[in-house]
């Protein structure tokens, strides 16, 4: 894994994105690769949601996401990118 350093606008997005929701799924994803499923059990929060959160963190780079063959269709696993963000506070 790697660290991300971001200034300027892309700050902005990554900072927005950040939230308790997000930050919870990027700590499970810290110990494993998990499935949307999963990860939404484990924080009592609808696939729905926690899918549209993965959306927006693949988006920003922080996390990976693969499909992947599964019992009951395609499977949405997320994987951590980086292991750090450091937010630079000079603008571009």
């Amino acid at each position: 894994m790697e660290e991300l350093v971001v200034k300027g606008e892309v700050a902005l997005k990554v900072a927005d994105a950040l939230t308790s929701t997000t930050t919870r799924i990027l700590q499970l994803l810290s110990k494993e690769k998990l499935d949307i499923s999963t990860t939404a059990k484990r924080l009592g929060m609808s696939e729905g949601y926690i899918s549209e959160q993965a959306r927006i963190l693949e988006e920003l780079g922080l996390i990976k996401v693969n499909y992947e063959k599964g019992k009951k269709g395609i499977r949405k696993i997320c994987q951590l990118q980086v292991s750090k963000i450091t937010f630079l506070i000079e603008s571009d």
